[in-house]
């Protein structure tokens, strides 16, 4: 309740500072620090006059814009704060931004950060943050030097299921299919206060996690949230939705270098495995390779509007609707040059 009341008096701090003839609309300035695409809905850090800034989970209009909109974009809007949650419309993009980064990061972006860590890419060693497993005992990554492994991030207490509870119903396809195989898979919580071991245990029972192949993390909240934010993860408390967070996919190789970094949560199980037993030399499903990799392009270039985006059967979709589209000009063309003579 005190966090409710700090929120609705920076809010009527905010739009007084617009005076009497902006009491309901104001133009205000802000940042994206995470996306709901299915609701329609942000969480924006806006700057406010002489406030500060405020955190707050927003609605969009149009909706639409949670899927094109991306983490660390700049923003001017027109806000309604009569509305429940706020509403941003008229919302324009004016460059990008980050997050989280380094203290040099902080200073040339003259703005503060949520969270100061080193960001990871491709090529990059796993750090050795030390985490403790869903049975309570000392686990880190580079434990499992020698396998490949699958990493994602989750927590137990979200309710939509086309997201946590997806991703950990994909862990348990590939933890049948890759049975037998040097590979382990591993779940970070994003809410590290809550998703203690014994909770973690029983989330993992829900899955038929089997902890020797799939590992369940958490430990001090500061050190697991700093983790996921060297991937870019970041998560942020909504009372309507639990937590709101980013979500990336990463592959770790034998030797504990990120072999790759999936932005786009659609992806199959039998991807992944095509992409993990190519990187062994074994014979594996080109097409489900082309597939990964299609899908991640499409969100690497065109950001969440394409979050659902499958690859390759997609991609032949698309193909279709433009060559049909080709086909009908081309008559409608030919229909015209035929009245012209």
């Amino acid at each position: 309740m005190r966090a409710a009341a700090l929120a609705a008096f920076a809010a009527a701090a905010w739009l007084a500072s617009f005076g009497a003839a902006a009491a309901h609309e104001a133009s205000v300035r802000g940042l994206v620090l995470g996306l709901m695409p299915a609701q329609g809905r942000a969480v924006v850090r806006l700057d406010i006059a002489h406030e500060g800034s405020l955190t707050s989970t927003v609605r969009l209009r149009p909706a639409s814009l949670a899927r094109t909109l991306a983490v660390g974009d700049r923003f001017s809007a027109i806000a309604d704060a009569d509305e429940q949650p706020p509403e941003l419309s008229e919302l324009r993009v004016l460059g990008k931004s980050s997050i989280t980064g380094t203290e040099a990061t902080r200073i040339a972006l003259s703005a503060p950060l949520l969270r100061y860590v080193e960001h990871l890419i491709v090529g990059d060693v796993v750090p050795a943050t030390q985490f403790v497993d869903q049975s309570g005992k000392p686990f880190s990554l580079r434990d499992l030097r020698g396998q490949s492994v699958v990493m994602s991030f989750i927590y137990t207490r979200c309710g939509d299921p086309r997201e946590c509870p997806l991703v950990s119903a994909k862990f348990l396809a590939l933890q049948k299919r890759l049975r037998g195989e040097p590979v382990h898979l591993v779940e970070v919580t994003l809410d590290p206060g809550f998703d203690r071991p014994p909770v973690l245990e029983r989330y993992g029972r829900l899955f038929a996690a089997d902890p020797a192949r799939w590992t369940l993390a958490t430990g001090d909240p500061e050190k697991v949230l700093d983790f996921a934010a060297q991937f870019e993860v970041t998560a942020f408390p909504d009372p309507r939705v639990g937590l709101i967070h980013t979500e990336r996919t990463v592959l770790i190789d034998p030797n504990g270098v990120i072999r790759d970094l999936i932005d786009e949560g659609a992806w199959l199980p039998g991807e992944i495995v095509a992409e993990l037993r190519a990187e062994r030399g074994l014979a594996s499903n080109p097409l489900a390779r082309l597939d990964l990799w299609l899908s991640s392009a499409a969100v690497a270039v065109c950001g969440n509007s394409v979050a659902s985006f499958s690859g390759f059967s997609d991609l032949l979709i698309v193909l279709a609707i433009f060559g049909a589209a080709g086909y009908i000009l081309w008559r409608l063309a030919r229909g015209l040059s035929r009245g012209a003579t």
